[in-house]
C-alpha cells in the first residue's frame, strides 16, 4: 500500500512528492530492487520478500521522494512491537545536496511518532555528516564515540518493554529483527555477550541478525533460540554452532539474557538440543552466577581461564572456559 504524505519544495525548487511503502507491494517490487541494489545479498533478500508479502509479524515501510514520477530517495524502517530499526538511507546521486533526504526524514520522523511507536534505532558512522543528520533529529549515541544511535517516544521505553515476568524460549523469526536489536543496545550483566557474533557490552545486531537470515535460507550451520517474554520483547538470545576455530564435533555456544531476566538461563538452554561431541562457552568474569549456575546444570564444567582475553572501554577482562562433552 502506497500513502502520499506531502508535497514539498526542494533547494532546487523542484516539488517533491513524500509518500510510504508499506510492505508488501508487488507492483513497486521491481523498482525499489532496483533503487537499492547496491546493498548487500541479504539486505536485498529481505526488501523483495516483504515486498512480495513473504515475511509475517514485520512491518516493513519505504519512505519515498518522489521528482517527475521517479523515486530518488529512499529511507526503510521495519518495526515490531513498537521497536524499530531505521536503515537504507539512500538518494540517487543525481538528487543529492536538495535536502531531499532531510524533508523525506522530517515526515518518517512525524509518522513514526502520530502511529504511537516507541523505539528506533540506526548505525552510522561517529561524528560523521549522517550523524548529525540523525542528531537533529531526536537521535543520540547510545555510548561515547558511537555511531549506534537511539530515538525514544517515551524516556522509560526500555523499562516497560523490558517488565520482567514469565519468559518463553521461541524459534527466530523475521519479527525479532528490530526486537533482538533492542535487547543488544541495553547495558547487560556481563560485558561479553556473543564471541561468534563479537557482542561485547551495548552493540548493533542490525547486520549481526542477517546471520540467522542467511541460516535460515542457506546453511542450516546455526541453532538459534530467543528468549520472549510476556510483553513481546526479546529477552535473551542462546546461538549454538560449529566451532570454526576446531575440527570435527567441537561447537560453540553463545548465550545471553537482559538483566531483568536472569533466572530464564536455563530456559533458553534446556530449549537447545546440545549436541554431542564438544562445547565451549566463554563466560568473561563479570558474569552472573545465574548463568554459570546454569551451564552447570546442563552439564558444563570449568575447564579454564584466559587472564585479559579482551578489551572493551579501555579495560581488559578475563574469561572462563566452560565445556560439556558427551559422547
Amino acid at each position: 500500500m502506497y500513502t502520499k504524505l506531502s508535497d514539498v519544495k526542494l533547494k532546487t525548487d523542484e516539488t517533491m512528492e513524500i509518500g510510504v511503502i508499506l510492505s508488501p507491494h508487488e507492483e513497486l517490487a521491481d523498482t525499489m530492487v532496483n533503487l537499492l541494489g547496491h546493498k548487500g545479498k541479504l539486505w536485498m533478500s529481505h526488501v523483495k520478500m516483504a515486498l512480495k508479502g513473504e515475511i509475517t509479524g514485520l512491518e516493513t515501510r519505504f519512505y519515498v521522494g518522489q521528482v517527475d514520477g521517479q523515486i530518488i530517495v529512499n529511507i526503510m524502517t521495519v518495526e515490531c512491537n513498537r521497536t524499530g530499526i531505521l536503515g537504507h538511507v539512500f538518494t540517487r546521486p543525481e538528487h543529492r545536496r536538495k535536502r531531499a533526504c532531510s524533508l523525506v526524514m522530517d515526515h518518517q520522523m512525524e509518522d513514526f511518532q502520530r502511529r504511537g511507536s516507541g523505539l528506533l534505532l540506526l548505525g552510522t558512522g561517529y561524528d560523521s555528516a549522517a550523524y548529525w543528520i540523525y542528531h537533529k533529529h531526536g537521535f543520540r549515541g547510545l555510548s561515547e564515540g558511537s555511531g549506534f544511535m537511539r530515538f525514544a517516544n517515551e524516556a522509560d521505553f526500555e523499562a516497560s518493554h523490558f517488565a520482567s515476568g514469565n519468559a518463553k524460549a521461541v524459534d527466530v523469526e523475521w519479527k525479532h529483527w528490530p526486537l533482538i536489536n533492542a535487547l543488544t543496545s541495553v547495558p547487560g550483566v556481563e560485558v561479553l555477550r556473543s564471541v561468534t557474533f563479537r557482542l561485547y557490552g551495548i552493540g548493533n545486531f542490525e547486520g549481526g541478525f542477517l546471520g540467522f537470515a542467511e541460516d535460515w535460507m542457506e546453511s542450516h550451520r546455526k541453532k538459534v533460540k530467543l528468549l520472549e517474554s510476556a510483553s513481546g520483547a526479546i529477552a535473551g538470545c542462546a546461538t549454538l554452532e560449529l566451532s570454526r576455530e576446531w575440527r570435527s564435533k567441537t561447537y560453540l555456544l553463545d548465550i545471553f539474557v537482559h538483566p531483568n531476566f536472569l533466572s530464564h538461563y536455563s530456559t533458553l538452554l534446556n530449549a537447545l538440543e546440545l549436541p554431542k561431541g564438544k562445547t565451549l562457552c566463554y563466560v568473561d568474569t563479570t558474569s552472573p552466577e545465574e548463568k554459570t549456575a546454569a551451564l552447570q546444570q546442563a552439564g558444563f564444567e570449568r575447564e579454564a581461564l584466559l587472564k585479559n582475553q579482551f578489551e572493551w572501554d579501555g579495560k581488559w577482562f578475563d574469561v572462563f572456559v566452560y565445556s560439556r562433552f558427551a559422547e
